[in-house]
């Protein structure tokens, strides 16, 4: 019989870990814009680590020191870099631009089908609060999306002209996560030496764990919207569809977030194609389709080794809660997040009850 004590020891485990959790939430909410300014390289710095590190193991299995072989994976990226800003940036600028010039006619024809709507609801023999209660629900929901849209949009497009302020971060960010990896064992003994000898085995176990989410997570689902970027790209260009770098971008980007991810990445396409045809349309949707049934059934499986270790519904609360509060961004690192909080807390609890 587990003692009295004990149980009690348990609970207010559980209640100072989540008031610890609830605590941290509230800090990057409050002061989430600033703390982003700060963390951007260090973010981008760590993605970069964990693209590269699989490749510079490679290199030092066969001979090759560590910062020969950053450097060298280095000058490729680098010439990646210049490549994509001489024949990529410009037409995905031209896309961008060139849709947010546009979108405000996409809304409005969008409007006058949904004015045709309005017009037959009007005429119904309805009850006239029942008419009037969807007409203001319908209004209110094209001001929203229209708000929303052009948002996205200013933004994206800010970015990509802002292309000085990009590559500082980026430069930034290479030499961060040069030191990130060449002195990786450093950090971590540094670390270790910071807490007492008899915790070092379990925090060291724990950040190997956290490691294996984020290897897992960065390198697969990185690779794996690339791929799917890339086809959903060939497959609206196929089906001639406007903007189709952009919007296969997006839909690639899309596809990192778990199960909604694919059908955010499919709304602006299709929305788009459905001006042009009724059957542009559903020649987009079966891209989309295609390309997820690949993704399903041969990318994922392939390339996303490891699991995150969340229960579905954990991973689509993780996805909304992150919606809810930093919009997109926390969408894309909800689920790593909350699986290494998950594993600090069970790590935390065993150690502390054991």
């Amino acid at each position: 019989m587990i003692p009295y004590i004990s149980i009690k020891r348990k609970i207010l485990i559980y209640v100072f870990s989540i008031l610890f959790i609830l605590s941290i939430i509230f800090f990057i909410y409050k002061y989430g814009c600033k703390l982003w300014n700060i963390l951007l390289p260090f973010l981008i710095a760590i993605i970069i680590s964990y693209s590269l590190n699989p490749l510079v193991k490679k290199f030092e299995r066969k001979g090759i020191s560590k910062s020969t072989a950053i450097i060298i994976l280095y000058l490729f990226f680098i010439l990646l870099i210049i490549n994509l800003i001489i024949f990529v940036v410009p037409e995905l600028i031209n896309n961008t631009k060139e849709l947010s010039e546009t979108l405000p006619n996409i809304i409005g024809n969008y409007r006058d089908k949904f004015d045709g709507a309005l017009s037959i609801i009007k005429s119904s023999k309805w009850p006239s609060e029942i008419k009037n209660s969807i007409n203001a629900e319908i209004e209110k929901g094209i001001v929203l999306i229209q708000e929303y849209i052009m948002g996205i949009l200013r933004k994206s497009l800010s970015m990509l002209i802002n292309t000085l302020n990009i590559l500082l971060n980026l430069f930034l960010s290479l030499i961060i996560a040069y030191y990130l990896m060449k002195d990786s064992d450093y950090f971590r003994e540094w670390v270790l030496s910071l807490v007492p000898g008899k915790w070092r085995s379990g925090l060291s176990a724990t950040g190997r764990e956290i490691n294996s989410v984020l290897a897992n997570f960065i390198q697969g689902q990185l690779l794996t919207a690339l791929i799917v970027g890339f086809l959903e790209t060939i497959g609206l260009f196929i089906v001639k569809i406007k903007y189709p770098l952009i919007l296969g971008l997006f839909g690639g980007l899309a596809n990192i977030i778990p199960y909604f991810g694919p059908i955010i990445g499919a709304i602006p396409a299709t929305a788009i194609a459905l001006l042009q045809s009724p059957m542009k349309a559903v020649w987009t949707i079966l891209v989309f389709v295609i390309v997820q049934q690949i993704d399903n059934n041969f990318i994922s499986p392939k390339i996303i080794e490891g699991k995150l270790g969340l229960h579905p519904v954990a991973t689509i609360l993780a996805v909304l809660v992150g919606s809810e509060f930093f919009g997109i961004a926390g969408m894309l690192f909800a689920v790593p997040i909350a699986a290494i909080i998950r594993i600090i807390v069970i790590r935390s609890i065993n150690a502390i009850v054991s």
